[in-house]
């Protein structure tokens, strides 16, 4: 590739990253290059023996993950061991970068990887649909966005990141990214969700069985060398005049990631991101965030790499939860939840039943905690979004009540 690009994922620089998970099955999408040496007599055989090793190289990577006890230290997440799993099917490959030089032919791809291991919603097929908002990016220093007038990148980044998901997963990935719910960008993440902040979530997206909320901020969007009126300096401007201004052209894009649960409001995952590209546009052209112009920068082209890195982390760190809808009316011991035959379930499923309460903590703060009662409800009449089931006994008397959750194992 011509131009350099980083992805770190706290103390890992990686082109993609991958999240602690053991046996799971999903596609997601891998940037790799190949190498071979170039014959002008043969070209084409050339080129494909690069194309399968860099098909080779996307299904070595995307088989790496991370699978060993993690610990934080300075608010850093160290990770102990890299371990090598068994190989991906590779399917969709894209070539997107092609170059010949000193005698060698480099092929760079986009593929898709299936990795096939094997929890219960690793295969699309037969997954149940998990439902995730993905809501507003606040920048930590909006005047980093005045360069290229990038200020669209808070709402935008959660539209591309939602179409990346679904296109990529099974995940139903809402684009709720007009909705804030970070608060205060410094003080980023909370452990838990404010109840009120939650319960305005839930309302607004009731109809599409939200379980979890992802959200992050933008922490730097800022040039190597900042803009603006400076007093004349020969030599600074005969040094960025010649051929060695390289990191004077660059730009920086540090993004924290969070993951909350929906139905509880706790943090189930936070990740860093760091990419530092190319960008040459003029510092007072109104570029655009997601515009051509934008994504003609080398640095918008490393954000396409960035926003599959990040959909390919949640989709590795959600694909083993259990799916889970909200029940929302009961009589008898019939039960109605918010989810159906579009979320991938089927007449007979059995889904443990769970109460969701609130706690009082001594300093006045809310929690929502989730407790098992023992009991399950058979599903028995399905509609596209709702579906209907049955309980052993009355749910009045097992205090099950609207709001409470069903989870199926």
């Amino acid at each position: 590739m011509k131009h350099s690009f980083r992805v770190l994922l706290q103390t890992l620089a990686i082109s993609f990253s991958l999240t602690l998970m053991a046996n799971l099955a999903h596609a997601i999408a891998v940037e790799a290059t190949g190498q071979a040496p170039y014959s002008g007599e043969d070209p084409g055989l050339s080129r494909q023996e690069a194309l399968e090793r860099a098909m080779q190289q996307a299904s070595i990577r995307a088989s790496s993950w991370l699978s060993s006890t993690r610990q934080v230290r300075d608010g850093i997440i160290e990770v102990d061991t890299l371990r090598l799993r068994s190989l991906g099917q590779v399917s969709n490959v894209r070539v997107i970068d092609e170059e010949i030089r000193n005698g060698q032919i480099s092929v760079t791809i986009i593929a898709d990887v299936d990795i096939a291991q094997g929890c219960k919603d690793s295969q699309p097929e037969t997954a149940y649909h998990k439902s995730l908002a993905v809501t507003h990016f606040p920048l930590e220093r909006p005047g980093d966005a005045r360069n290229g007038q990038l200020q669209d990148i808070q709402q935008s980044f959660a539209t591309l990141l939602a179409y990346e998901l679904r296109r990529s997963s099974s995940f139903n990935a809402i684009d709720a990214g007009e909705l804030n719910i970070i608060g205060a960008p410094q003080l980023a993440p909370v452990k838990r969700l404010p109840e009120g902040t939650l319960t305005t979530v839930l309302n607004d997206s009731e109809q599409h069985n939200v379980q979890y909320l992802v959200s992050g901020v933008i922490r730097s969007l800022a040039p190597h060398h900042p803009t603006g009126p400076r007093e004349p300096n020969v030599l600074i401007d005969l040094y960025r005049q010649a051929d060695v201004q390289e990191r004077f052209d660059k730009r920086d894009f540090v993004l924290d990631l969070f993951i909350h649960d929906a139905l509880t409001g706790h943090l189930k995952h936070q990740q860093r991101y760091h990419m530092s590209a190319d960008w040459d546009a003029d510092s007072h052209a109104a570029v655009g965030f997601g515009t051509p112009t934008f994504w003609r920068q080398p640095f918008g082209q490393q954000m396409r790499s960035v926003i599959r890195a990040v959909s390919n982390d949640i989709q590795l760190q959600l694909a083993c939860e259990p799916f889970r809808a909200r029940i929302v009316r009961t009589r008898d011991n019939q039960v109605w939840i918010n989810a159906g035959a579009q979320d991938g379930l089927a007449e007979g499923d059995r889904l443990s039943v769970y109460r969701r309460f609130t706690q009082y903590g001594l300093d006045g703060e809310t929690r929502l905690e989730l407790e098992n009662t023992g009991y399950s409800l058979t599903l028995d009449n399905l509609q596209p979004n709702m579906s209907r089931g049955t309980l052993e006994l009355p749910a009045a008397g097992l205090n099950i009540q609207r709001d409470d959750i069903v989870i199926a194992h």
